[in-house]
């Protein structure tokens, strides 16, 4: 290709999203942005649940809001035509007509929910989605959470893939593990998986702009798609009771036996 791609954003509105999308324009100025609004990033517990649980969940959630703010900072939309969605509005005639009057190259998404038809037939053989998890084998909701909930923090990394009908199941492109070190808590492995993955995806554009593709690799074995329903307060007792948000260094100290994950790489 040899040039710029004209790139189309469809991202979250929460400081992690914005992150992403302004990293990506800081080089290649987006041709446009379709921004989700959405969930409040501090929920509500859920009722009937004891009040210790009640007090891990607020503090996860509470410092998983500090960590971003340090982490991200405060982010502005990008400095690009922007079409702002609820939910349901995601997958509307109204989305559609604003990525017909972009008509970009190539699609990147980060923090929107599924996309679906008739939006997913309207967008460009290379839309990419950038996925909080290492899929196949952490796919759907929470996987920065669950590879902490199953000891195995190492896991904890994003994937690129090409969309599809099926949550996070699309060919892969290129995988992302942070460096971890011995202070870091849960959410400062997610904030440095993101910095991370931002700064890979401008190699990833660099490559799109000199060859007009990506290698791609389909997902073979199986994993878990987990729901967002998969998640109880309880399981938060494993982060925090237990390991008091070490887990990490616990990992780093060779005192957790987890296998190494083989990732797919462009580079």
């Amino acid at each position: 290709m040899n040039n710029k791609p004209k790139i189309l954003w469809l991202g979250g509105n929460h400081h992690r999203h914005l992150y992403y999308a302004n990293v990506i324009q800081e080089k290649y100025p987006l041709a446009g942005a379709v921004i989700e609004r959405r969930e409040s990033s501090l929920p509500e517990p859920p009722e009937n649940i004891s009040e210790h649980d009640k007090a891990n969940f607020n503090m996860h959630f509470i410092e998983r809001e500090q960590a971003e703010k340090y982490y991200f900072e405060v982010q502005d939309y990008p400095e690009c035509s922007v079409l702002e969605v609820s939910t349901h509005e995601l997958n509307a005639e109204a989305t559609i007509e604003f990525v017909k009057s972009i008509d970009p190259h190539i699609v990147l998404i980060f923090g929107t929910g599924m996309v679906r038809d008739p939006l997913f037939s309207s967008l460009p053989k290379d839309t990419i989605n950038l996925h909080l998890g290492l899929s196949p084998r952490y796919r759907g909701s929470a996987t920065l959470f669950w590879p902490f909930y199953f000891l195995e923090p190492n896991y904890a990394g994003t994937t690129f893939h090409y969309i599809s009908n099926e949550p996070d199941a699309g060919n892969i492109i290129h995988q992302v593990i942070p460096d971890l070190q011995k202070e870091d808590g849960i959410h400062d492995v997610a904030c440095k998986t993101v910095i991370k993955s931002s700064k890979e995806i401008i190699k990833l554009i660099d490559m799109y702009s000199q060859k007009g593709t990506w290698k791609s690799y389909k997902q073979r074995s199986t994993g878990k798609n987990f729901l967002t329903k998969d998640f109880k307060p309880e399981h938060l007792r494993v982060i925090y009771d237990l390991y008091k948000n070490k887990m990490v260094k616990e990992f780093l100290n060779g005192n957790l036996s987890c296998n190494t994950p083989r990732l797919i790489r462009q580079f």
